[in-house]
C-alpha cells in the first residue's frame, strides 16, 4: 500500500478519536491493546484493524468507500454530486483546477473519489497529495477536454453544412 493510503488511515484514526470524544488516556489505552504507544508505530494491517476497531466503537467515516469487513461503519459521503469541497493546503489550487475540469466534462463529482481510489489507492480525492498523481490527472483531463472541444467543433461544422 502507498504512503498516501497510510496517511489516510492515520487521518481516519484521528478523526475517530475526535468523534468518539476520547481523551489522551482513553486513546492510549486503545493503542496499548495494539501494543504501540503511537498509531504511527502500526503497520498497514494494524492501522486497518485500529480503524475497524474505532468503527465498532461508533466512529463514522463518511468519505470512504465501505469495505466488506464486518463492523466497518463507513457510508458514502453526503454531498451534492455537482460540488466537491477542496480544503486549503499546499496543493489546493491544482485540486480545484482538477475539480473544475471534472465538472466541465460533465462527470459526477462523487465519481472523482472512485477514480482516485481505483487509480492511486487513496480513499478520497481531497487526501491525494502526490504531485505526480495530480499531474497525471491534470494531463488526462486536459486531453479529454480537448477531445470534447474537437467533437463539438465537428458537430457545429456538420450542422452548419446541413
Amino acid at each position: 500500500m502507498s504512503f498516501d493510503t497510510r496517511k489516510s488511515l492515520l487521518a481516519k484514526i484521528h478523526i475517530a478519536k475526535k468523534q468518539l470524544g476520547l481523551d489522551d488516556d482513553a486513546y492510549r489505552a486503545i493503542l496499548a491493546r495494539f501494543r504501540v504507544e503511537s498509531s504511527k508505530d502500526l503497520d498497514m494491517k494494524g492501522l486497518e484493524k485500529l480503524v475497524d476497531h474505532m468503527a465498532k466503537l461508533g466512529a463514522e467515516f463518511t468519505s470512504a468507500t465501505p469495505r466488506s469487513k464486518p463492523g466497518y461503519q463507513a457510508r458514502p459521503a453526503q454531498r451534492r454530486s455537482e460540488f466537491y469541497e477542496i480544503p486549503d493546503g499546499p496543493r489546493a489550487k491544482v485540486k480545484r483546477y482538477i475539480a473544475a475540469m471534472w465538472r466541465e466534462l460533465g462527470y459526477d463529482m462523487v465519481s472523482l473519489d472512485t477514480r482516485v481510489k481505483r487509480e492511486f489507492a487513496v480513499d478520497a480525492f481531497r487526501w491525494l497529495e502526490d504531485e505526480q498523481a495530480l499531474h497525471r490527472l491534470v494531463t488526462d483531463l486536459e486531453k479529454r477536454l480537448k477531445a470534447q472541444a474537437k467533437g463539438r467543433a465537428k458537430d457545429e461544422t456538420e450542422a452548419a453544412q446541413a
